[in-house]
């Protein structure tokens, strides 16, 4: 474990395993990165080298009173980039991470970059005229721009989305585990970055991307992005390659740890 002072004073934490091509991974909205990846970077640090970033707001990074858009998150990743002198990087986002890494290469170019993840990350949350990927099946307009304010009137609401990202739902003590870590992230954190994420749309992005991309997405099991929504990516970003996940919803890192360390250990090598 280690921590970096970003540029405006933030404590950055950040775990950083193994050795080899680098992989970063970008975790989603509210779980810290040693708990998000626990299944995970043990074993990918076996054939590389694993940098899982806790953002500001999250688990034991700073938690500023502002400065949670996806902008800043990509700026906090490039000068984490640039302060451990990575090249050739591997960026793996899901969810929230898949924003930032996409912002990255958008702010920042491609030339620490060799390749990207996208996981379980949709370029428009809201329903749409013609988009026929929406979160859930159906999810207006208004609905997203509110998440936020019902989120900070109940905070509870967000253990009935966090297990709906699982095939088969947490209990007992390790959901416990799961509900306590998401606290280490307060309730305006959250609801900022929701906030911010339902206004986004990022579609016009994908034909760009300018490194080899690869899409981990679970399906036809998905409660959260329950249409073949990988598919539809799989057909906008120029020379892609899909991975599905069939026993799982949302959270393929957790549900089929197995494959996903296989398959992201195999991007690494070869992509």
């Amino acid at each position: 474990m280690a921590y970096f002072t970003l540029s405006d004073g933030v404590p950055l934490y950040y775990s950083d395993q193994g050795q080899g091509r680098p992989l970063i991974l970008l975790h989603a909205l509210m779980f810290g990165a040693d708990f998000f990846w626990q299944k995970n970077v043990p074993e990918l640090a076996k054939s590389c080298r694993v940098i899982a970033v806790d953002n500001r707001g999250v688990g034991l990074s700073g938690k500023p009173n502002q400065g949670y858009t996806i902008e800043r998150f990509a700026e906090d990743l490039h000068e984490l980039i640039l302060q451990l002198d990575l090249d050739n990087v591997v960026l793996g986002g899901l969810s929230l991470g898949g924003f930032t890494s996409l912002q990255y290469l958008k702010s920042y170019g491609a030339d620490r970059i060799g390749a990207l993840v996208l996981m379980e990350m949709t370029p428009r949350l809201p329903s749409a005229p013609g988009w026929e990927h929406p979160t859930f099946g159906d999810f207006p307009e208004e609905a997203a721009k509110g998440y936020g304010s019902m989120l900070r009137a109940d905070r509870s609401i967000y253990n009935d989305f966090f297990q709906a990202a699982f095939l088969e739902p947490p209990q007992g003590a390790e959901l416990e585990a799961m509900i306590a870590n998401t606290y280490l992230t307060p309730t305006d954190v959250a609801a900022d970055v929701i906030d911010r994420m339902a206004e986004l749309d990022v579609r016009a992005d994908l034909p760009n991307i300018p490194v080899p991309t690869s899409l981990f997405y679970g399906y036809p099991n998905n409660r959260i992005l329950p249409t073949p929504l990988g598919q539809w990516l799989n057909e906008q970003i120029p020379g892609s390659e899909l991975v599905t996940f069939e026993q799982s919803s949302h959270s393929p890192f957790w549900e089929e740890p197995d494959k996903f360390n296989a398959e992201l250990a195999r991007v690494v090598r070869e992509r």
